[in-house]
């Protein structure tokens, strides 16, 4: 009877064991899936910026030429 129950507390133990190693798996995967959704944000939000700092470029040369024609005008 011993022998039986000892079987079946091992067998319980290593079910509980599984049952850990797959919800730690399933949150490993959704770090994971975070993490990529993190670094996509990022990369888009880095482009952005890139395009954004491209516009400021063109209107500052947009509002450098106009100086000057009007300097050049007076």
């Amino acid at each position: 009877m011993q022998k039986s129950w000892g079987n079946h507390m091992a067998q319980v133990r290593q079910s509980i064991d599984d049952k850990k190693g797959q919800r730690d798996a399933r949150r490993a995967e959704a770090r994971a899936d975070d993490a990529e959704a993190d670094a996509l944000f990022a990369i888009d939000y880095a482009y952005a910026t890139v395009e954004e700092a491209e516009y400021a470029v063109l209107d500052a040369i947009s509002a450098r030429m106009e100086a000057e024609d009007r300097a050049m005008a007076t």
